[in-house]
């Protein structure tokens, strides 16, 4: 997980600017490799981990020594809750897909809540394409179906739908070569 987490945040880099960004918000970011990658790659931008308590304080641990650390707060909370307020651009990884459509417009929604008219939000996720070809993320879909309780990977409009259901407007979908894609979203 941690190798395969490296490749996508290369990725994930590369391929969206986090220039505009001040205040980056990971939400439900684990180990916090992600927003390392972003705050190394963008060294003007603060950053904000949000996860659970434990995971936090591993989190934290884990960060100590590393250069863009000053540059993070480590805010513990739950995602079904509230998420912090504050953000420029709102970062969500692989998090959805671990949930059900009701508890992911939760998060959703929550997210929204918590944003200004002008930030902006980026879900991580790989999106299932259309058809019947071979796709790795259909695979990935059958592994939610027996790990999660009701997870699953979605299409785009399903992606979409969840959006604007939650007070989000779909702007674009970017592919990476790591296999997850970017969507980026903003209030509507």
């Amino acid at each position: 997980m941690t190798s395969r987490s490296a490749q996508e945040n290369e990725a994930i880099v590369a391929t969206f600017d986090f220039a505009g960004a001040r205040t980056v918000v990971e939400i439900g970011g684990g180990q916090g490799t992600l927003l390392e990658a972003i705050l190394c790659s963008y060294p003007v931008a603060q950053g904000v981990l949000f996860d659970l308590p434990h995971v936090v304080a591993s989190s934290r641990a884990r960060m100590w020594g590393a250069g863009p650390a000053a540059r993070c707060a480590f805010v513990e909370g739950d995602f079904f809750t509230e998420i912090p307020i504050g953000g420029d651009l709102y970062v969500i990884k692989k998090v959805l897909h671990d949930w059900d459509d009701e508890r992911a417009l939760q998060i959703l929604t929550n997210c929204r809540n918590a944003m200004a008219a002008s930030s902006r939000l980026l879900l991580i996720e790989p999106v299932v394409p259309q058809g019947n070809a071979a796709s790795f993320s259909k695979l990935l879909d059958l592994l939610m179906l027996v790990w999660t309780s009701g997870g699953r990977e979605r299409t785009k409009a399903e992606h979409e739908n969840l959006l604007r259901a939650s007070g989000f407007s779909l702007q674009r979908v970017m592919s990476t070569p790591s296999g997850v894609d970017l969507l980026e979203a903003v209030p509507v």
